[in-house]
């Protein structure tokens, strides 16, 4: 079973997110937080549940539904090294998505 590594850039995002959520709601950032590392633990039993990536064929997105959207996972599965890295994170309704 690949180990989920969650890079710096990720690691930002998530932050972001979490706290622009818990200045709204403290209840649903720990929520947010709980679903978001079930989802991940979840790749690491299933690195192809995600939906390939548009613009690289090397690169997947997880969809992590949360309240009326939810939240993009991009990673990439490195088998040969037995990692699922997670490269970004945003909310689905960010500029971009």
């Amino acid at each position: 079973m690949p180990r989920v590594v969650v890079t710096l850039g990720a690691q930002q995002g998530l932050e972001r997110c979490r706290q622009f959520l818990a200045g709204k709601n403290p209840i649903a950032a720990r929520r947010a937080a709980d679903e978001i590392r079930r989802q991940f633990r979840l790749l690491a039993t299933q690195p192809e549940i995600g939906r390939p990536a548009f613009e690289d064929a090397n690169h997947r997105e997880l969809l992590i539904t949360f309240g009326d959207s939810g939240y993009v996972a991009r990673y990439h599965h490195l088998r040969s090294e037995g990692v699922v890295l997670i490269l970004a994170f945003r909310h689905q309704k960010e500029a971009g998505y």
